[in-house]
């Protein structure tokens, strides 16, 4: 992460991450229904929405740190945060600048058909079933609520917090936004270690039209050989 955010000339923050061994004896006290790397990984995206409320931020981007980018990553954003403003103003919850699998709402130019045409042009959806916690933005008010609700689910359901996310979304619970193509992927972490868990297959990582850590010398394969996008998600099923 380090090395792409000097490269990019990005400013963030460090969000402290809870590893699984602080996270299993919470979960221990707290009756968390899930454990180890899952509710690490959970209660470090809680504590990041806490974070958000304490400090009044308005809105944020949040970033695993076993992400790769697109080497036109401002100009990508500039772009979609227009539609965003467009489209919706400050009428929405969450934007999933990166996720990991084929939803239904997607545009049409996603199909297989379109073949290995590059897509430069990022299109906005409102997203059916995201998935995946890599790369999203959110509002503060959206996270005063989920920093009530993730919490309560740990001791009612034991489910990811994608999932859970996922099933929200899809009961109306948020206006959630995703990108297509997403300009940020999960890389496996046979090819860049993370704290988080990830992918262990490198191989199974999206592609990206001109990737940031293979320009880096950070990356042992390059991603744009990678199938396109659409078929991906479609055998990651």
């Amino acid at each position: 992460m380090e090395a792409q955010r000097k490269f990019h000339k990005l400013a963030f923050d460090y969000a402290q991450t809870t590893g699984p061994l602080e996270a299993n004896r919470l979960g221990q006290e707290r009756g968390y229904l899930i454990n180890g790397t899952h509710l690490a990984c959970y209660l470090s995206h809680l504590n990041a929405y806490r974070r958000i409320v304490a400090e009044s931020i308005e809105t944020a981007l949040i970033l695993e740190d076993d992400i790769d980018m697109e080497m036109d990553i401002r100009e990508r954003h500039t772009q979609i945060m227009t539609q965003v403003g467009q489209k919706y103003g400050g009428d929405w919850d969450m934007l999933f600048v990166g996720h990991c699998t084929y939803d239904a709402n997607e545009p049409a130019g996603l199909q297989p058909s379109w073949g290995h045409k590059e897509r430069r042009n990022a299109e906005l959806y409102e997203a059916e079933y995201p998935m995946c916690m890599h790369a999203y933005a959110l509002t503060k008010e959206c996270a005063r609520r989920l920093a009530v609700v993730l919490e309560e689910r740990l001791k009612t359901v034991g489910q990811d917090i994608d999932l859970v996310l996922a099933i929200g979304v899809q009961f109306g619970m948020s206006t959630v936004l995703g990108v297509s193509p997403p300009p940020i992927v999960q890389v496996g972490r046979n090819e860049l270690a993370s704290d988080l868990s990830s992918p262990v297959n490198g191989d199974t990582a999206q592609r990206l039209s001109n990737s940031t850590l293979f320009h880096l010398g950070l990356r042992s394969s390059d991603p744009r050989t990678l199938p396109q996008y659409i078929e991906w998600a479609i055998t990651a099923h």
